[in-house]
């Protein structure tokens, strides 16, 4: 097979050292060379090689969309994101900026009704803690479920929307709800199946510690410590990573968690530790940018709650209004980008080993067509 990433191999068709079509030959060197045919004996080739030059992909198929139809490079695994941000807003963007301040305002609600809840006295240091409200507590359940579902959908409902922006399409928030929304009880099961991974990663740790601290063996406490700590770095990174391509492959091609996760061991297979690298670097870049700002958000609430701490209960909203806006942002960026980064090395591994690139290609020029 030809290589299909080249220009030239969209050429018009003819052996080697046939003239194309419309060349004219060189003059013949003697007349034992018989005259040329009539025109009337060139004009069938013309006439068939036309439909080829009509059909056959340009360079607007090659990049009809955000990245050029080849290999992803790691420098564009940092920058795509940003343009996918830009092309499918509605859908990069808005999608998680939808799934996470529900959530975030159910979170809010919750602290407000535990810092405002007569039995937790937190707002009175020197009244009698006798018991928590039902509200609250339902609340707070309620609260913890929907963070859940957000980070199960939040990065999932970027895939439809990358995928499309590779083609060159712009879809709303509506088009992307219906192809997630079949597929959300996957998503969740795969949130749970990799929740459960590395916990048991954790279990060997966990162990240490607990037999350590009945022995009253302060080493052996600490050894499980580092134990527990190793052991779900170790475990959760590499989870991480596949559990978050399954997640595309869940959107995409509607397969269920089980046959998304073996999908995805397929489809990553060679290219895992470089997926491991790229989301290692992408992550850590995301993470000090949002960090930063969450923290000055955090800290200009911890000032007005210490300011009117004895004024009222508006010191508690701003603080707690402080925290929402400001995991709101920083959740949002995470969810965008990092979403963004998967889609990507979904369809840069589909591309490298499964030849994704022509059947994208044929896509767009259809779609042209």
């Amino acid at each position: 097979m030809t290589d299909t990433h080249g220009v030239h191999d969209w050429a018009m068709p003819g052996g080697a050292g046939e003239p194309s079509v419309g060349q004219v030959p060189d003059a013949a060197p003697s007349t034992a060379v018989p005259p040329p045919p009539p025109p009337a004996q060139y004009q069938p080739p013309v006439v068939a090689a036309a439909p080829a030059v009509a059909q056959a992909p340009t360079y607007r198929s090659w990049q009809p969309g955000i990245i050029p139809l080849r290999p992803v490079s790691f420098g564009e695994f940092l920058s795509v994101p940003f343009r996918a941000m830009r092309f499918n807003r509605s859908v990069v963007v808005g999608g998680p900026t939808l799934c996470v301040t529900l959530s975030m305002v159910l979170l809010g609600a919750a602290f407000w009704l535990a810092f405002t809840d007569p039995s937790l006295a937190l707002l009175s240091p020197t009244g009698q803690v006798s018991g928590i409200q039902t509200s609250t507590v339902v609340v707070a359940i309620v609260a913890f479920l929907a963070l859940i579902l957000a980070d199960a959908i939040a990065s999932a409902i970027v895939a439809p929307g990358v995928a499309r922006a590779v083609l060159g399409e712009r879809i709303t928030i509506g088009t992307a709800m219906r192809t997630i929304g079949p597929r959300i009880w996957s998503l969740a099961m795969l949130w749970l199946v990799s929740t459960l991974a590395v916990g048991a990663a954790m279990v060997p740790g966990i162990v240490l510690i607990v037999l350590g601290a009945n022995a009253g063996d302060d080493a052996a406490v600490m050894f499980g410590v580092l134990t527990l700590l190793g052991f779900a770095v170790l475990a959760a990174l590499p989870i991480y990573v596949i559990s978050a391509v399954a997640r595309c492959v869940i959107v995409l091609e509607k397969r269920g968690p089980f046959a998304a996760l073996r999908r995805t061991f397929r489809v990553i297979k060679g290219r895992f530790w470089w997926s491991l690298l790229i989301v290692f670097v992408t992550g850590l870049i995301i993470y000090f940018v949002t960090a930063i700002f969450q923290q000055m958000m955090s800290f200009a609430g911890a000032i007005v709650l210490a300011i009117g701490f004895n004024g009222g209960w508006w010191a508690t909203g701003a603080f707690i209004a402080a925290l929402v806006v400001g995991s709101i942002i920083a959740y949002v960026v995470t969810y965008s980008y990092m979403g963004s980064v998967y889609a990507l090395i979904y369809i840069d591994a589909r591309i490298r080993h499964e030849g994704f690139d022509l059947d994208l290609a044929r896509a767009a020029e259809a779609r042209r067509a």
